[in-house]
């Protein structure tokens, strides 16, 4: 019964945080089935070591089986999914018991460097030897630029936080943080000048609510998990075409394509970056809290 409540409390904490960050992967596959297994976990006694070095096996595994076409891609897409909830486990042990840590975040993102690392390349291989062909192994390589390029974009504002508070020369730290601070009061006085009509308002909430759906999706799409799930249902395509219709090829159309929804991708949140003001509303954030 303790037990019970215990994992009760658990499970509320890890729903809440999904509001923080959590995604449509998150809310209908990861925490649900994530959570039973920590369940399983706690009641056998292990803990959240336990659930990386699995994590770490189950990705690898995954990543290897991609060599053997596509059967070999749609379980090894199976086993990369398993890696995703072993993902969510190791943290939601690490939580319950109070052990949270820097290492263990250390560790978590080495895990998932290694295992995407390994992933691409297998799948690469495995495409060439099924097909024959160059280009599904040249749009691997294109998908796996835009993983280190998401990876890149997520860590964006903290790389240069890091820079300019110590490896820039201290006259262009002293530059670049007075044009930030004075873009930002310009900018929020233009707002208060400006009067806005409510039909015009309803509009801009519109059009912000379809942009903030859109962009949900594309995220969800465009993740590594959203890559997976695709994967394995490309696969499993791939295999019924072949036995049905005697008919393959589906799971190197499907990488093409995303290869190609990757590119699009790659200028667009290049682009947008550089045009928003994302990163340097986030950059003047951190930069007033680091002088508090």
């Amino acid at each position: 019964m303790k037990d019970n409540v215990k994992f009760g409390a658990l499970k509320e904490r890890e729903w809440s945080l999904f509001s923080e960050r959590g995604d449509f992967f998150s809310r209908w596959f990861g925490l649900p089935v994530s959570l039973r297994i920590t369940h399983l976990y706690l009641r056998l006694g292990l803990n959240e070591n336990h659930a990386s070095v699995s994590m770490l096996i189950t990705g690898l595994i995954g990543a290897a089986l991609m060599i053997l076409g596509p059967w070999g891609i749609f379980f090894g897409s199976l086993f990369l999914l398993l890696h995703h909830l072993l993902d969510y486990v190791d943290g939601q042990i690490a939580r319950h018991h109070g052990r949270a840590s820097v290492n263990g975040a250390v560790l978590d993102r080495w895990n998932h460097f290694v295992v995407e690392t390994a992933t691409f390349p297998c799948l690469a291989l495995g495409l060439y030897l099924d097909s024959g062909e160059i280009w599904p192994w040249v749009a691997v390589w294109i998908l796996y630029i835009w993983n280190r390029f998401r990876v890149l974009l997520a860590q964006l504002p903290a790389n240069i936080l890091s820079e300019e508070l110590s490896k820039y020369p201290v006259l262009e730290r002293e530059m670049m943080r007075s044009n930030l601070f004075t873009g930002q009061a310009q900018s929020k006085g233009q707002g208060s000048d400006t009067c806005t009509a409510p039909e015009s308002e309803k509009r801009s909430s519109l059009k912000s609510r379809l942009r903030s759906a859109f962009s949900r999706i594309r995220v969800a799409s465009t993740s590594y998990n959203g890559f997976t799930i695709l994967l394995s249902l490309g696969a499993a395509l791939d295999l019924m075409a072949t036995h049905i219709f005697s008919q393959d090829g589906i799971i190197e159309a499907l990488i093409m394509f995303l290869a190609a929804y990757s590119i699009v991708n790659i200028m667009d949140y290049s682009w947008t970056y550089i045009r928003s003001d994302r990163v340097a509303s986030e950059l003047s954030s951190r930069l007033e809290n680091s002088f508090k």
